[in-house]
């Protein structure tokens, strides 16, 4: 009986290592850990309560941050003397929504130096050099010739960091932080980020089942952006 008790325990032993390497290899190879208890949906007043309304059963707390979108048309000559066009995309929010998004940990910041490296790596953005000056921030790939420009207006650009809201650079473009008035003559329709704090339960983004849940949940929404926070009280 000895024999076979310790057989018994030797097998489990093994069995416990196994797994245990399995689990490690595969945190390997999907990268640290994401944890999200939160979600950040993007898009007009509407679909924001919308997505509210399918989440209030699992829901501690909701905050909404304001944006406006500005694309900005470029011209270049490339060196062959053929005209080039590009679409420079930008989210832009205030100052005092930036404070808000900084308090709250939803700003992120690439951990990777390497600007051109594919990691989207990050931590938890914390602070904003120069934010309580004039000067409107950049946020993203970096980059000198970066311009903004509202209503045939050139706005000065200074560059933050290869920093964005969420865990996932937005589609809507790169962020950019500026004062009350330049964001207010912005004629472009006012949208919302609402942040949707989970009353319970911290999921992985690595685990595609967890993202696809939340897609699931609100695929009947129309032009929403998703993306997560993992919001500490």
């Amino acid at each position: 009986m000895k024999k076979i008790s310790k057989l018994i325990l030797g097998v489990v032993a093994v069995s416990l290592v196994v797994v245990g390497a399995q689990i490690s290899i595969k945190n390997y190879l999907q990268g640290p850990a994401r944890p999200f208890n939160s979600i950040l949906v993007s898009g007009n007043k509407e679909s924001s309560n919308k997505a509210k309304e399918i989440y209030k059963d699992n829901t501690e707390y909701t905050k909404d941050y304001k944006y406006k979108t500005v694309i900005n048309i470029e011209k270049t000559v490339d060196e062959n003397k053929k005209e080039q066009t590009y679409e420079n995309k930008y989210l832009i929010i205030t100052k005092s929504t930036a404070k808000e998004m900084l308090k709250d940990k939803v700003l992120r910041k690439k951990k990777d130096k390497d600007p051109s490296s594919g990691s989207l790596e990050t931590v938890v953005l914390e602070s904003i050099p120069n934010i309580d000056t004039d000067k409107s921030i950049y946020f993203g790939y970096p980059s000198e010739d970066k311009k903004l420009e509202i209503n045939s207006k050139n706005i000065p650009l200074e560059y933050g960091s290869y920093s964005w809201i969420g865990y996932y650079p937005s589609n809507e473009g790169s962020l950019i932080i500026t004062d009350d008035n330049t964001y207010k003559s912005i004629e472009n329709e006012e949208k919302v980020i609402s942040l949707i704090k989970f009353k319970k339960g911290t999921k992985d983004l690595r685990d595609s089942k967890d993202k696809i849940e939340v897609n699931k949940k609100l695929a009947k929404i129309q032009n929403i952006e998703i993306n997560y926070a993992n919001i500490k009280n």
